[in-house]
């Protein structure tokens, strides 16, 4: 393992560990930008030392993510009533409401809804950000922005039919008092719910289903710039709180991630530890990425919080004794670039420029959960990125640059990780395969892919569900936006007719002990913009309990100011896991051993199969996107072949060995590392 002060430079991380995850479309990238990816691997024990210098580069963050200015029990029932304008497509479950604010996350999303069972009973609570006053405000032309209409949102569904569940309160009412939002929700044994809302972080528990949550405290002062929270709950009914504390100004962001922890269900909370920046626990570390680009999660007396740093780093910080202490030895980096210098020039300063290669890279999209084991699973966007390095007079400073542009938006998805293992796998891709880079895509932030939003969920048998954003090829509307880029508050607008990608909701699945993802099932209908999924981290009942959002047209009206102020549905559905494809590594196993040497390769690489049956057996390579690369079928019945496979000719990437006799198979990754 690399000494600590390498671990904390980014700019030198050469480590031994090969992720397994991504094959980038990597004959439309520069090829003198494209390269296998290395990073730390998520079982070393990574420690974050103090007296340790910053990791240079840097990212040159574009500003706050957000844009913003200055400055008792329900009854049941059946039916919403019929909004004007709302979609009029058949959307799968029931609507909970709508709102005309209708941006829901800077990167990750927020666990929005809690399964709780009452004897026969059966509910999902839940809670959304919205506003139902369509007014713009006069500063940044975002509907339901002005006055103090947006905020918590809190509804509950009988689900004990998941067939046909019913809605508990038809006319949901806002939680707070001032304009908020952000919530996220966590239960407690006895049903009881608190969700935290900004701005100042606040606090609200309701007294069990169907009741409105109040507030419980007000968890910041109203002079600190904490935002975005998020929250869970363990097995003690312990609260963990993680949110974005800017301890610079809107103008100068300096955002750091911020934890704080609850004995008492919300009324009373610890001092504030700071997980980045020259305040952590360890010293001077990067500073965080901004609102919404970190996660929590709390299972038993287990706490993990996963985030991303500005030097475009995924780490994990985890307790083991219910949040009271994070120690330093249980912090990881598990997945960073690892950067390798490709060319040099002078530069205006008469000294030198140093541009990288392009590797994948995690951004701020994130997710993290616990399963039954106590195992912790992480998945993350990805995006590619290089630094350009500039040395004068002795100093060196660099500044990282993410590529989303059409080309490498095609198959770049996301990575999978599993506490323990060494890998990375990829998964969650683009159009729910590769995108055809036809369609313009919305409302596209400076971090995002074309794989966004993801959240976990798990069934009693420890099986991963991930639900993910994404668009489906061929399903656009044409309309009228702005195609400009840059802060589209502070310029006119110019618009242009466009082709504009339809949202869609999709679901993948993972067998616990496999490694391949199911292919991802598309729940969402043509016609229709669907975003902003959220998972409940219970997959019970055979069920998926899912909320998203639905429009009638593309993107979202705080990124796309342009867009015609219109409602957009709230939606939860009770999807049937039964609906979902069988991943490749749920089939009848192959009774055999099989090796691949060397692995990663490079060259070439040998699959030896020995069977205990005897039979031909058929290797077939493919890439992560389900492509046929290479097949080859034993020229004999014995069992056992020794088969070479040529990789000169391969991009670099991850892939998957096949290897099929009588009806079984058993998968390998393969990576090819030029």
């Amino acid at each position: 393992m690399n000494d600590l002060e390498d671990i904390m430079n980014i700019s030198r991380l050469r480590t031994t560990v090969l992720v397994c995850f991504l094959a980038l479309a990597v004959g439309e990238l520069s090829a003198q930008r494209t390269r296998s990816m290395i990073a730390v691997s998520p079982s070393a024990a990574t420690l974050l030392p103090s007296n340790v210098q910053v990791a240079e580069p840097r990212l040159n963050a574009l500003g706050e993510l957000e844009a913003r200015p200055v400055g008792s029990s329900a009854v049941l029932r059946t039916r919403m009533p019929k909004l004007l304008d709302a979609v009029q497509a058949e959307l799968p479950g029931v609507q909970v409401g709508f709102t005309y604010y209708d941006f829901q996350t800077n990167g990750g999303m927020a666990n929005r809804l809690v399964y709780t069972q009452d004897g026969a009973d059966k509910y999902v609570q839940m809670v959304w950000m919205v506003s139902k006053d369509s007014t713009r405000d006069v500063t940044t032309r975002i509907p339901g922005f002005a006055g103090n209409f947006r905020g918590t949102h809190y509804t509950f569904l009988d689900v004990s039919n998941p067939d046909q569940p019913q809605l508990g309160i038809e006319n949901w009412e806002k939680v707070e008092d001032t304009r908020s939002g952000w919530p996220s929700i966590v239960q407690y044994k006895d049903g009881v719910i608190g969700t935290p809302s900004h701005p100042p972080i606040r606090f609200f528990t309701n007294g069990g289903v169907g009741d409105q949550p109040v507030m419980t405290t007000e968890v910041t002062d109203a002079s600190q710039l904490c935002l975005w929270p998020r929250a869970a709950a363990d097995g003690d009914g312990n609260t963990h709180l993680i949110y974005n504390h800017n301890l610079g100004s809107d103008q100068q962001p300096q955002n750091q991630v911020g934890y704080r922890r609850s004995t008492d269900g919300g009324f009373s909370w610890s001092e504030e530890t700071l997980f980045t920046g020259a305040n952590a626990p360890e010293g001077n570390l990067p500073v965080g990425l901004g609102g919404d680009t970190y996660a929590v999660t709390a299972r038993d007396k287990k706490v993990v919080v996963a985030y991303t740093d500005n030097s475009l780093r995924l780490l994990t910080r985890t307790s083991t004794d219910g949040g009271a202490t994070w120690p330093s030895e249980l912090a990881r980096v598990v997945f960073a670039p690892n950067y390798q210098d490709v060319d040099s020039s002078d530069n205006e300063w008469g000294t030198f420029e140093v541009r990288s290669d392009t590797v994948p890279t995690p951004n701020g999209h994130i997710d993290v959960i616990i399963d039954s084991e106590g195992t912790t699973h992480v998945v993350v966007g990805v995006v590619p990125s290089y630094v350009v390095r500039k040395d004068t007079n002795g100093t060196r400073q660099g500044t990282i640059f993410v590529m989303n542009d059409r080309a490498t938006q095609r198959t770049a998805g996301m990575g999978y990780i599993k506490e323990g293992v060494n890998n990375i796998f990829f998964m969650a891709p683009p159009a729910g395969g590769e995108w055809d880079g036809k369609g313009y895509p919305m409302n596209l932030r400076f971090f995002d892919n074309a794989s966004r939003w993801p959240q976990l969920g798990l069934d009693a048998a420890n099986t991963l569900y991930c639900v993910y954003g994404s668009w489906k090829n061929g399903d656009v509307k044409n309309i009228l936006a702005d195609t400009t880029g840059g802060n589209q508050q502070q310029e006119p607008d110019t618009t242009a007719a466009v082709d504009a990608l339809n949202g869609h909701i999709w679901v993948t699945s993972l067998k616990a002990g496999t490694t391949q993802w199911s292919a991802p099932y598309n729940m969402t209908p043509d016609g229709v913009n669907c975003q902003y999924p959220s998972l409940c981290d219970d997959v019970v009942n055979d069920r998926l309990y899912i909320g998203y959002s639905a429009s009638a047209t593309p993107g979202d009206r705080v990124t796309n100011l342009e867009l015609p102020a219109e409602p957009t549905k709230v939606m939860m559905v009770a999807l049937d896991k039964k609906l979902l494809p069988v991943s490749v590594d749920e089939e009848l196993p192959l009774d055999a051993d099989v090796v691949i040497a060397p692995n990663p390769a490079q060259g070439a690489s040998t699959v030896r199969i020995i069977s205990n049956t005897d039979g031909v057996i058929t290797v077939t390579l493919m890439s992560t996107l389900g492509e046929r690369v290479a097949v080859s079928t034993s020229p004999t019945n014995l069992g056992s072949w020794d088969v070479t496979i040529p990789t000169d000719g391969l991009a670099a990437g991850m892939y998957h060995v096949v290897v099929e006799q009588a009806g079984r198979r058993t998968v390998r990754p393969l990576s090819v590392v030029r």
